[in-house]
């Protein structure tokens, strides 16, 4: 399931948007392994996310709390490209697949 709005607030463990379509207030909570990539957001930015809903029982009401499963957009500012290999040039153009497909 996806999710549009605007942040309005970020916290230890969620962040709260306000939808694009209802105008609703709505919290997404996150894990630890998101936890770099949310900070990257700022507020008051509009976001897409993808999120699964879990069914949670409070009092007798059945409520849903939202989980981030990925940020659909904005993309990602920082790419993780691993560890240099031995051979890896900065100033080289060519690619791992242009090099090892000649």
């Amino acid at each position: 399931m996806e999710i549009r709005g605007v942040i309005k607030s970020k916290h230890i463990n969620h962040v709260r948007i306000i939808t694009s379509d209802k105008k609703q207030e709505v919290d997404v909570f996150y894990t630890d392994s998101k936890k770099f990539d949310i900070e990257e957001l700022i507020e008051n930015e509009v976001v897409l996310f993808s999120i699964v809903a879990e069914s949670v029982d409070y009092y007798g009401l059945k409520l849903a709390k939202f989980w981030l499963l990925s940020i659909i957009s904005p993309k990602k500012k920082f790419v993780y490209q691993g560890k240099k290999r031995k051979g890896d040039n900065e100033n080289n153009e060519e690619g791992w697949a242009d090099r090892h497909l000649k």
